[in-house]
């Protein structure tokens, strides 16, 4: 390579276990590189000089002096290049990937579905029936009665891969179906990335199979407008997240036949050193000015509005950073540290849901605890149902992320 070879800041390097043999796991949240990359664990002694600091023959030099072995430097520059093509390094090759796509996302009027063909199917007709089989499973709610009215403020529902786990999604929206007459629902999705806002709107419509989700670009305006601090950071975060396009399609899927809708798709960041300091987000200004800007607008609209909040749990075990492991036979200590956090929520005590995490430091890794704390703030008063609490394993790595759906009233 030309250039020093360093890592994306970004990704986690995780080891595994594959038939036997430890491998690393390059785990990319935003999605450039469109393969699951895995390599030996004997490249860590040269990945962990991927620093930018050093080319690849003052690796070369480094790894003699530390093992005494000598490393080819072309092994080291293949090494570098291989993982540069799949866009893991931050280098000229990534940034002007980067700017070919930002570019392209610019012209477009629509945000396409990533996750087709992927995590859910591409075809409409499958899609639907992959869909009715989480509320007609054995750990699903049943299909939706008829509607009840307008009693539901918010659902949050899971982001997780819907698989083995979509009941959950399912028992959120099957509440929706039954008590909410929204004509427009507030996704508030988790930004598994970093951004320069605490919260991100799009004008975009959301392309699915299921068709187009429409965003009520009216609202979005008038939100942005009512901010005291303007973002100009644009809405390319969107782009790579799968958050709110997992809620959109079970959204389009729960409501076919029934209503039409809007949504208004919201990237929420999060604020770690409130965490850190155990502050109240409610004291910062940009917190406060984002929570207010929302719910005037939810009060002025004119129009019936329900939020939609895409968030897991904790993330638990050695994929996280955790040196123990977390199995099924630690299911019950998973779920009673869940059940004590949200346990505020059920009070409506979205400050209470915070304070718990914070005492933590969030050593759990509630990697929904922003919009679930925003959507706490925008729907006060309000209480809340537990419908449904679960949690996920990867046995390869001994780790865990629970997840539940809730509804708020």
């Amino acid at each position: 390579m030309k250039e020093n070879p360093r890592l994306r800041s970004d990704l986690a390097v995780v080891p595994v276990e594959i038939q036997g043999e430890r491998m690393l796991f390059f785990q990319d949240p935003a999605r450039w590189c469109e393969e699951l990359i895995f390599v030996p664990m004997e490249f860590m002694p040269i990945l962990q000089y991927f620093t930018g600091a050093l080319t690849v023959r003052e690796i070369q030099e480094n790894l003699m002096r530390e093992s005494g072995e000598l490393v080819a430097s072309e092994v080291i520059g293949k090494i570098a290049e291989e993982l540069d093509s799949q866009h893991l390094l931050d280098s000229e090759n990534f940034r002007q990937y980067i700017a070919g796509i930002q570019a392209e996302w610019e012209k477009a009027e629509t945000r396409a579905a990533l996750l087709a063909g992927q995590s859910y199917p591409a075809d409409p007709a499958e899609l639907k029936k992959f869909l009715d089989q989480f509320y007609a499973g054995a750990s699903g709610p049943g299909l939706p009665s008829e509607n009840r009215g307008n009693q539901l403020k918010a659902i949050i529902a899971p982001h997780i891969d819907l698989g083995p786990n979509g009941s959950c999604y399912a028992h959120a929206y099957k509440r929706l179906v039954e008590e909410s007459q929204a004509e427009v629902y507030i996704i508030l999705g988790t930004a598994h990335s970093l951004t320069e806002e605490l919260v991100v709107f799009t004008k975009k419509d959301f392309a699915t199979p299921l068709g187009i989700a429409r965003t009520d670009r009216e609202f979005v305006d008038q939100a942005r407008r009512r901010l005291r601090k303007k973002s100009y950071a644009g809405d390319f975060a969107h782009r790579g997240e799968h958050s709110i396009e997992l809620q959109a399609i079970f959204l389009q899927h729960a409501l076919a036949g029934k209503r039409e809708f809007k949504i208004v798709p919201v990237m929420i960041s999060s604020f770690p050193m409130m965490v850190e300091i155990g502050e109240s987000p409610a004291d910062d200004l940009l917190v406060k000015d984002c929570i207010r800007a929302l719910r005037e607008e939810v009060q002025a609209c004119g129009k019936k509005v329900c939020l939609i909040v895409s968030a897991d749990l904790a993330h638990l075990g050695p994929k996280y950073g955790d040196q123990d492991g977390y199995l099924p036979i630690r299911e019950e200590e998973v779920k009673a540290d869940d059940e004590k956090m949200l346990g505020h929520l059920l009070k409506g005590d979205a400050e209470g849901f915070f304070s718990e995490v914070a005492a933590l430091k969030d050593r759990r890794r509630i990697c929904g605890l922003t919009p679930i704390y925003l959507a706490g703030k925008i729907a006060e008063p309000f209480r809340a149902e537990l419908l449904k609490w679960s949690v996920a394993y990867d046995a390869q790595t001994k780790s865990a992320v629970s997840f539940c759906a809730m509804a708020l009233y």
